[in-house]
């Protein structure tokens, strides 16, 4: 239950510095160049974020036997894989999350 622990928090982090990214981009000139990608490259990232924690939860739900311990390492390396994974699902849209979020934002920026 530690690593989900410790895991929340760096996502937690994560997001607080992707708000300030948000927080930016809303203070920044309105229509200015390069705004879209910036929006919508915040979106996607908080995308990954999001999947990274979706997948780190259900990882720890899941039922291990005591078998086979995992070592520390084999941890690290589901870790950063499953890091690599929700950076991938965001690129490729198929939660759409980002995409509805920057169409929410978007409107906001045109205002």
């Amino acid at each position: 239950m530690n690593s989900l622990k410790a895991t929340a928090q760096l996502g937690t982090a994560r997001l607080a510095g992707q708000q300030h990214r948000l927080e930016a981009l809303g203070n920044s000139q309105k229509g200015g160049p390069g705004q879209n990608e910036k929006l919508r490259e915040a979106c996607e990232e908080f995308e990954a974020i999001f999947t990274q924690q979706l997948l780190s939860a259900m990882r720890e739900a899941t039922v291990e036997s005591g078998l086979m311990p995992k070592s520390s390492g084999e941890k690290a390396f589901q870790s950063m894989l499953d890091e690599q994974r929700s950076l991938q699902m965001a690129k490729s849209g198929s939660l759409g999350l980002g995409e509805m979020i920057y169409q929410q934002l978007q409107e906001r920026l045109k205002s």
